[in-house]
């Protein structure tokens, strides 16, 4: 059922519901009211019941049955026995009221509705004065009354339903209108290419929640499109690391089952292969770790941990190449810090960012790695003292694949996943990572751990 049906008949079912109650409360209002009126022209009329003991009718007579004219009051007045001793011209002289009620009206006054000669008629009966045990009756067709109750309610239905067929209309009128904006933004929606890279929805210049909705969407494409290109680059470079190992070991192996090879060529073949499957190895793990952490599962299990420990043990493993590079790995962490981290992806993290360090910095320089406390926050920095960051590289530094001379040779450098595993670990442990570059020359790699991190759900 189209949305703008249900609006309407929740508003009609609504609006139906509140006329019930509404005709009802008036209904009933008037009713009381033309009762009480009725009963006070009847609290008149037995006020004046004392002139019909000085008429001729005085004297009981035969039963004669009442007449009820509409409009028309009649009055009896009972004596200490029951029987009717002066009555209006129509009243009868049968009592008008059961005795028992009669009995009840001695004691005050009593008013009901009952039923005279198959004519509805209200009855209102009172101690006669001056007269002890005497009672006046007074009562009134209520034919009038009915009929005009009759005619409002009527009115009421016909009225009603004219109403509520006009409001439906109306409703399910400003529903389609309300909702014709969200037509067309579905129709653009549904009209846009996989493969489009401007289009978006027409933002309704209304100011509401469908604009509202209108801008939120077109932020989404924006999201959704600029993941569609970052997986696309990703592809297209993960591709590209991948296809110089694959070519370099396609080649070594066709060299070595050439003929006429001797043991030290088959010797380097296999050496270099095994090198290439290595990087092959090391490109897929890298890979597979920033998949995981995309979907929040990347694993890992926070213990104290001693951070100069952790630090230490990344410069001992860089200081066979920082020496054959003329560069020196220091550690510079308070005696006695401890972290609740996964000391092995911390670890892990660091040695990237001393990896990524040790191809730039010059000869002779240092390559500090600290750790302190910035509150309940754990700061690990790597620095180094070589030309920084190019300006440009800074905003993509996190990004796989990204690397600052992106024309350089394969072997000057890494895949270009080292910063990108580094934000990836420091991200499971909910936390961040940054770079920039420093005022007096080099560069600094900074990653913030909280003070309780948790694994991501």
């Amino acid at each position: 059922m189209p949305i703008r049906l249900r609006v309407a008949l929740v508003f009609v079912a609504a609006l139906a519901a509140a006329f019930a109650v509404g005709g009802w409360l008036f209904y009933s209002r008037l009713s009381a009211s033309l009762l009480n009126a009725t009963d006070a022209a009847l609290a008149a009329q037995l006020s004046q019941a004392g002139r019909y003991l000085q008429g001729p009718r005085t004297a009981p007579g035969p039963a004669v049955d009442t007449k009820l004219l509409p409009g028309e009051y009649v009055v009896q007045v009972l004596d200490a026995s029951g029987r009717v001793r002066a009555a209006s011209t129509d009243a009868g002289r049968k009592p008008l009221l059961p005795s028992a009620t009669v009995a009840q009206a001695r004691r005050g006054e009593v008013a009901l509705t009952s039923t005279i000669d198959d004519d509805p008629a209200r009855l209102v009966a009172a101690p006669f004065a001056g007269r002890p045990g005497w009672v006046a009756i007074a009562g009134v067709s209520l034919d009038e009354s009915s009929r005009t109750l009759g005619g409002v309610t009527a009115a009421l239905w016909i009225g009603g339903a004219a109403f509520l067929i006009l409001a439906g209309i109306g409703a399910y009128w400003l529903a389609r209108a309300a909702l014709v904006p969200v037509e067309r933004m579905r129709r653009e929606a549904a009209a846009l290419s996989g493969t489009g890279t401007g289009s978006t929805l027409q933002v309704p210049r209304t100011h509401d929640e469908i604009a509202a909705l209108a801008v939120t969407m077109n932020d989404l494409l924006v999201r959704l499109r600029g993941a569609l290109a970052q997986q696309r680059a990703f592809a297209a470079d993960a591709s590209h690391e991948l296809r110089s190992p694959f070519a370099v070991l396609a080649g070594e192996l066709e060299l070595a089952s050439r003929p006429g090879r001797n043991k030290e060529e088959l010797a380097t073949a296999v050496a270099t292969a095994r090198e290439e499957v290595t990087r092959l190895a090391r490109i897929t793990d890298d890979l597979l770790l920033l998949a995981r952490g995309d979907e929040s599962k990347l694993a890992i299990h926070p213990e104290p941990a001693d951070i100069a420990a952790v630090l230490a043990q990344s410069a001992d493993r860089a200081g066979a190449r920082g020496a054959a590079a003329g560069v020196t790995c220091q550690v510079d962490a308070p005696a006695g810090l401890v972290a609740t981290v996964d000391p092995g992806r911390i670890r892990q993290a660091v040695d990237n960012l001393v990896d990524n360090a040790l191809r730039f910095a010059p000869r002779g320089t240092d390559i500090v790695l600290s750790a302190s406390r910035a509150g309940a926050t754990l700061v690990i920095e790597v620095r180094d003292g070589g030309p920084g960051f190019p300006p440009d590289f800074l905003p993509h530094a996190f990004e796989r694949f990204r690397r600052p001379d992106r024309d350089r040779a394969r072997n000057a450098g890494g895949a270009g996943l080292g910063l990108a595993i580094a934000a990836a670990i420091a991200r499971a442990h909910g936390g961040w990572a940054d770079a920039r570059n420093l005022p007096g020359g080099g560069a600094v790699v900074r990653l913030a751990i909280p003070g309780d991190p948790r694994p991501r759900s």
